[in-house]
C-alpha cells in the first residue's frame, strides 16, 4: 500500500512541476488544450509540444481515469497519433502533398469542394489520410480547412488534435433545438484547419445522420464557410450503412485501401455498393517507403 501511495505522490509531483519526457515529445500537463502550439521540427526529427488535459472525462472506464491520474496523461493523446504530413523531411509528407495537388484538380475540374473519406473494412487507415490530408491542404495557408469526423461509431480525429470529443456532430443533430454551428467547430494548432469532432456516442448513428437535419447542416456549412475544403471522415462502407448516407452530402468519395491487406473483391463491393459516380479514387495505404524513396528528390 505504501508503494502504490509513492507512485500516486510522485505523479502529483510532476503534475505540479507542470512537465514530464516520454520519447520525443514534449508533454506539458494540465494545461488548456487550446493553447497547444504548432508542432516545431528540428533536422528531420519531430519534437512535438502536446497540451494534455486532466483525465477529466476524456477516459472511457475508471481503469483510464486511474492510469491518466497516476502516470499524469491521458492515453488517448499518446504519439502513436501522428500527422506524418507535417513532419519535415518525410517521403510520407510528400505522398500527402502529392494526394492533396490531386484532390485540387478535381476540385478545378467538378467542383468537389465537399470530400469523404472512407474504406471497404476497419482498419484500412482511412481516419489517418483524412487527417494528414486536411493537414496537407491546411499547410497551404490560402485554403481553409474544416475536418469533419462522420465516424460516429469509432471517432479518433479529436485524438490526432487534442481537442474535446464533444460536443461535435452527433450532439448537433441528436439537439432538439437549432445551436449555433459555429459552436461545435473547434480551432486546431494549426492556424488554417478547424475540426468538427464526432461528439458523444449514440445508439442509432444511420438514423442521426439520415436527418433532414444533417443535409441542412452541410448546406450550412458552404454557406458559412465559402473559402474552406471540406473533408468528412466515414465508417467502413462495409460495415454500416453510414458512409452511404454520408455519400449524398458531398460532391466527391477517397476510397483508401491497405497494401497486402485488403482483398480484391472487397474492393469491388465497396464500390459497387456505393453505386455512385462521385468516387474520385482510391489511395493505397501502407505501401513499402523503399520505392517511394527511389524517386524522393532530397539527398537525405
Amino acid at each position: 500500500m505504501s508503494r502504490t501511495f509513492e507512485i500516486l505522490r510522485s505523479a502529483v509531483d510532476e503534475k505540479e512541476g507542470n512537465g514530464a519526457r516520454s520519447g520525443g515529445a514534449e508533454w506539458i500537463l494540465g494545461e488548456p488544450i487550446r493553447e497547444a502550439p504548432e508542432p516545431a521540427f528540428t533536422d528531420g526529427v519531430t519534437s512535438t509540444k502536446i497540451v494534455l488535459p486532466y483525465a477529466d472525462g476524456w477516459s472511457k472506464s475508471w481503469r483510464e481515469r486511474l492510469k491518466g491520474f497516476v502516470f499524469g496523461w491521458n492515453l488517448g493523446c499518446r504519439p502513436n497519433y501522428r500527422i506524418v504530413a507535417l513532419e519535415k523531411g518525410s517521403p510520407s509528407a510528400e505522398q500527402y502533398k502529392i494526394l492533396r495537388e490531386q484532390v485540387k484538380k478535381l476540385h478545378d475540374r467538378t467542383g468537389a469542394r465537399c470530400v469523404s473519406i472512407t474504406s471497404p473494412v476497419k482498419a484500412e487507415g482511412k481516419t489517418s489520410v483524412a487527417v494528414n490530408l486536411a493537414a496537407a491542404i491546411a499547410l497551404t495557408y490560402e485554403q481553409q480547412v474544416l475536418l469533419i469526423d462522420g465516424d460516429l461509431r469509432s471517432p479518433e480525429i479529436h485524438r490526432y488534435f487534442g481537442i474535446r470529443p464533444t460536443p461535435g456532430l452527433a450532439d448537433y443533430l441528436s439537439s432538439s433545438s437549432n445551436g449555433d454551428l459555429m459552436s461545435y467547430v473547434q480551432d486546431t494548432f494549426l492556424p488554417s484547419l478547424r475540426s468538427l469532432p464526432a461528439g458523444g456516442r449514440s445508439d442509432r448513428p444511420s438514423e442521426l445522420l439520415k436527418k433532414e437535419k444533417m443535409k441542412n447542416l452541410m448546406d450550412e456549412i458552404r454557406a458559412r464557410l465559402p473559402g474552406h475544403q471540406i473533408i468528412v471522415d466515414t465508417p467502413p462502407v462495409l460495415s454500416t450503412p453510414d458512409p452511404l448516407v454520408l455519400a449524398k452530402q458531398v460532391e466527391g468519395i477517397i476510397m483508401v485501401i491497405r497494401a497486402g491487406k485488403t482483398p480484391r473483391e472487397y474492393l469491388f463491393k465497396a464500390v459497387q455498393s456505393l453505386n455512385s459516380a462521385k468516387v474520385m479514387g482510391i489511395v493505397l495505404n501502407s505501401v513499402d517507403p523503399g520505392m517511394a524513396s527511389k524517386y524522393y528528390y532530397y539527398s537525405r
